[in-house]
């Protein structure tokens, strides 16, 4: 069996160390399983280098949302038609891809959702083309949302509804997937792709410099994503709390980058942020590393005592190295994805919102769980033993289901089973961060909807100034204003729709 597989990976200048992760262990699911791989990549040529598979281009969509519509309907016409792209346009190989393969694989991520409506695109576009080649199709280790916008609703509705499978990585993305119309046997919960990942010992080798002593990985987005603080305060408010636990744990903290550049003397995103974190810590023992591989950080993790951080996967790879971990959620799209991630493996009390962040909570659950940590190891070892577990069975299922006629009824899937709730830490307050974490959702999800609506209704209020204009335009006398005595059939129309058009603005601009 062939499956064409697209993941958010392949840049040559750009490492996304989590879309890497869960990418990099669906192939090595897939070829434990005997499958052969074509991989579609934002850079085709490097990434079939470093995963040594055949690649091939994205079809290329941008966040202008009716453009990629357009694009949308131009790729379908070409599969239905033979016609409607160039000959040298891009999506031309993953077209010839999806034909030639079995069936369509969306690796894990958390880029469906409104933030990023060229994912939404991109993947429902190749799904749009499986189904029209009669191939099947799957997601795998997915949040989607938490935000979604009316408009982006059908495209979600469409892709989930007539995929074979379905896996959401959290609650919140299950109830959201039932309610988008995904059928109960194609729905599953599960874990994180990146919690089955292993490493080598050449991946411990490549660490080795970093993992002597007593350590603390650090992980954080470079920047909040919310206008609750400024982003200097937020560097700074990272740089007291790792200086603190440096001294209160008496070991380095090592600011590990999820985002940036690997090339020799490059820098972006968390690399930087990095630097200025160390520069705000002003600790000799904070300390920035490296961009490492997925596989890397796995093995520095393995010797970790304790991870902390607002980058997701910092906390699926502690979970599965039972490691304790803390993990931080400023906002709404890290709070779900957190939260979900937390609560499968039993730690629902160390997910940490902004406020509590601010006041201490951290670090006072940092020092709790390392005092626990023959506790919090233990626990964890037994969550991953069954964890692990419903990981390999997911991936076996998987390849099943994709490999049986489209066709077959497919029975309802087992829920996850049920794992104990680690105690919170004694210094904090568990159920006043939860209702903060609650409050940042709601306050997140009204903001960025109020935002929606307000750009919504802008563009609206400038087509409707644009065809006010084009309206008057195409009266008989020009732009002037038809006089009264006038009574053609054509400035009676014209007249109704100057009308017409000038109540809606007024509406719109006055509601604005």
């Amino acid at each position: 069996m062939r499956i064409l597989l697209i993941g958010d990976v392949g840049w040559r200048n750009f490492y996304h160390l989590g879309d890497e992760a869960m990418t990099e262990m669906a192939v090595d699911e897939l070829r434990a399983r005997g499958v052969d791989i074509t991989l579609v990549a934002g850079d085709p040529d490097h990434a079939g280098a470093v995963y040594d598979l055949p690649a091939v281009a994205r079809i290329g969509f941008d966040q202008q949302r009716r453009r990629s519509a357009t694009r949308q309907e131009q790729v379908l016409a070409h599969v239905h038609t033979g016609s409607g792209l160039a000959a040298d346009d891009r999506a031309l190989p993953l077209l010839e891809a999806v034909r030639s393969s079995d069936a369509v694989l969306v690796a894990g991520g958390g880029n469906l959702n409104s933030m990023f409506s060229h994912h939404v695109y991109e993947r429902t576009t190749v799904a749009k083309v499986a189904r029209a080649l009669g191939k099947p199709y799957a997601l795998t280790s997915q949040t989607i949302g938490p935000l979604v916008y009316p408009s982006d609703e059908p495209l979600l509705s469409e892709l989930v509804a007539h995929a074979r499978l379905v896996a959401a990585r959290e609650p919140s993305t299950a109830a959201l997937l039932h309610q988008l119309g995904a059928p109960s046997q194609a729905l599953v919960q599960g874990m994180d792709d990146a919690y089955g990942l292993r490493c080598s010992g050449d991946d411990r080798a490549a660490v080795a410099d970093l993992a002597g002593g007593r350590f603390v990985v650090a992980s954080f987005a470079e920047k909040p994503s919310t206008p609750r603080i400024e982003q200097r305060d937020y560097h700074a408010l990272i740089g007291r709390t790792v200086a603190e636990l440096a001294d209160r744990l008496d070991c380095r903290v090592l600011l590990v980058p999820h985002g940036g550049n690997p090339l020799p003397g490059g820098a972006s995103r968390d690399q930087v942020a990095n630097d200025a974190i160390a520069a705000a810590a002003g600790h000799e023992r904070v300390v920035p590393t490296r961009m490492l591989t997925a596989k890397q950080l796995v093995a520095l993790t393995e010797a970790a005592l304790l991870v902390v951080g607002s980058r997701y996967h910092a906390g699926i790879f502690a979970a599965r190295a039972a490691v304790p971990t803390i993990s931080l959620a400023p906002n709404l799209y890290s709070s779900v994805r957190m939260r979900g991630a937390a609560s499968n493996v039993g730690l629902d009390h160390f997910v940490f919102d902004l406020d509590s962040w601010q006041h201490g909570e951290v670090v006072r659950a940092a020092v709790d769980l390392v005092a626990r940590r023959d506790e919090v190891v233990a626990h964890l070892q037994d969550v991953r033993r069954v964890r692990a577990a419903e990981l390999d069975a997911w991936w076996d299922r998987l390849c099943d289901v994709l490999a049986r006629p489209l066709t077959e009824q497919l029975p309802t899937p087992a829920p996850m089973a049920a794992v104990p709730v680690l105690a919170p830490a004694r210094a904090c307050t568990p159920w006043a961060t939860a209702a903060l974490l609650d409050a940042t959702e709601r306050a997140d999800r009204e903001r960025q909807l109020a935002q929606w609506t307000s750009s919504a209704q802008q563009r609206r209020v400038d087509a409707l100034r644009r065809e006010l204009e084009q309206a008057r335009a195409a009266t008989p006398a020009g732009p002037a204003v038809l006089p009264q005595t006038s009574a053609t059939p054509l400035s009676t129309r014209v007249r109704r729709r100057l009308r017409r058009v000038g109540r809606r603005l007024r509406t719109l601009t006055s509601a604005g």
